[in-house]
């Protein structure tokens, strides 16, 4: 077997330490082989990376980790597997291969050896598996039309794309097509003509809560087709559907597929419809919490206006120079002009004032009404995913057993009437094929069932969005308040002033 040649990066070192248990130097054959399976390559490509490493009872070392590392990598790159590969390549830093970042390989592990019924992610893991950010770019004008295009910045991947609204719509259906039985936000509506500020502000938090759900879901996270959207430069919307359309679904890929029906208790039916039920009157509470926030975050914006507008009409009293007679003011012309020339310097102070209010309006609307659409967006997404298992996988199955059970009592009345041989024959090719058919519905009914179970884990998990909500809520208030309570001291002795003693005297 050829030694390993070329300097060995950073990459490889941290996924030795990251692989390696702390009380050996070996490697367990099972553990690499969970990360070689994250390259996407052929089974039969991987099969010959094996050949080139020497594995002892079960175990590899160090240098037969990085050798498989480097083959990966030269497989990735379209070069085929030979031993003359490693023999071949010197003076160079070896290439690195595309299984992603070493804290998600640390997560697959970590996952591996957990329950596959149990959700092994935290919260705050889920969280910090990325952080998206979304921002419209200047309007484009089309031959006819207008679209939006926005910056979307990745910052595990420390980049940032531009992409359409279609883009969305493509990679949407290709996560569809991938992950059949997980939590999938819907997109919001497209609406192209005459689409206000507010739709087009509105449709681009939905679309970044769609990326930030989507990049903390533990079986989407890392997946290819994310990582694709998420960092490929250029046009996107042909290339995504041409790179995954053929993919197999996760039901395919899933090495839990084959034993979905030993991860599904007997009472899963019971506790499914248990927990729809639940997570629905849930929902309800926090589509109530999310509307009652915004309309906090509204009267903050509606005080914003409100002290801008009565500080314009301060200077707009202030800055009327029309001269006031005595026969109208009776001697009393001097109050008009002494609170004229005051209007004029409160206006300042006023939209100070509204300024703080637009402040706390955006606070109240990114710190509680987008975190409460966030996990109104993931009920409303449990809720459709379990619509899509009783309308579809489910409701598949059952016709499947009925369409078998009609075959059967032709077969029978065949038998009866007593059918030419070749005929017999086709019914029972038909028969056999629809057994087949029926296998692979229930195995896909089980594998849904069974991603329901880890997908309502992962709704519960997310339910401490609403700590976070109230924690924020209360945040800002007092923090809102004191800047307010301050502006308005501040003010105080001002305005306590407007007239002279005397004149305040001579009115009362």
């Amino acid at each position: 077997m050829a030694d390993l040649r070329g300097a060995v990066p950073p990459y490889y070192r941290d996924v030795y330490d990251a692989l390696c248990p702390a009380d050996s130097e070996l490697i367990a054959q099972s553990t690499l082989t969970q990360v070689l399976v994250k390259s996407r390559l052929d089974k039969n490509v991987l099969s010959q990376i094996w050949t080139q490493l020497d594995i002892k009872n079960g175990t590899i070392n160090r240098s037969n980790m990085y050798k498989a590392l480097a083959l990966v990598a030269f497989a990735q790159n379209g070069k085929a597997i030979s031993e003359k590969l490693i023999e071949n390549f010197s003076g160079e830093e070896l290439p690195r291969p595309d299984l992603g970042d070493v804290e998600s390989l640390k997560l697959l592990i970590r996952q591996s050896k957990s329950s596959p019924t149990k959700l092994s992610f935290t919260y705050e893991e889920m969280c910090n598996f990325d952080s998206i950010q979304l921002e419209l770019m200047p309007e484009k004008k089309g031959i006819f039309l207008k679209h939006s295009e926005y910056e979307v910045s990745s910052k595990r991947n420390n980049c940032t794309v531009k992409r359409r609204y279609k883009d969305f719509e493509a990679f949407h259906e290709i996560l569809q097509q991938m992950f059949p039985y997980r939590i999938i936000p819907k997109l919001p509506p497209k609406k192209m003509i005459n689409s206000d500020r507010e739709f087009i502000e509105a449709r681009r938090k939905s679309l970044r809560r769609f990326l930030n759900i989507t990049s903390a879901h533990p079986a989407m996270y890392d997946s290819q087709v994310l990582q694709f959207f998420l960092t490929y430069n250029g046009e996107i919307v042909h290339k995504i559907k041409e790179k995954f359309r053929g993919v197999p679904d996760e039901f395919v890929s899933s090495p839990l597929a084959p034993i979905a029906k030993e991860l599904v208790p007997p009472e899963t039916s019971s506790e499914f419809a248990a927990s729809k039920e639940q997570i629905s009157i849930l929902s309800k509470h926090v589509h109530k919490l999310r509307d009652i926030a915004t309309r906090v975050a509204e009267r903050s914006r509606g005080n914003s206006s409100d002290m801008n507008n009565f500080g314009k009409e301060l200077i707009a009293i202030g800055n009327d120079s029309s001269v006031t007679s005595q026969w109208a003011t009776g001697g009393n012309g001097g109050v008009i002009d002494t609170l004229k020339k005051s209007f004029r310097t409160l206006s300042v102070e006023f939209s100070s004032i509204s300024e703080k209010h637009s402040l706390q309006n955006i606070r109240e609307e990114e710190g509680v009404v987008e975190q409460l659409n966030m996990l109104h967006d993931l009920l409303q997404a449990y809720k459709d995913l379990c619509d899509r298992h009783e309308r579809g996988v489910l409701k598949d199955h059952h016709y499947a057993l009925k369409k078998y059970g009609a075959m059967k009592t032709k077969r029978m009345a065949a038998t009866i009437t007593n059918m030419e041989q070749h005929g017999v024959d086709r019914m029972d090719s038909r028969i056999h094929a629809q057994e087949n058919e029926i296998a692979t519905r229930e195995s896909r009914n089980y594998f849904s069932l069974h991603c329901i179970h880890l997908e309502s884990q992962l709704v519960y998990i997310n339910v401490k969005i609403l700590a976070d909500v109230i924690t924020t809520l209360v945040a800002t208030q007092m923090k809102g308040h004191s800047e307010m309570a301050k502006l308005w001291e501040e003010l105080a002795p001002r305005v306590t002033g407007l007239l002279p003693k005397e004149t305040n005297g001579s009115s009362s």
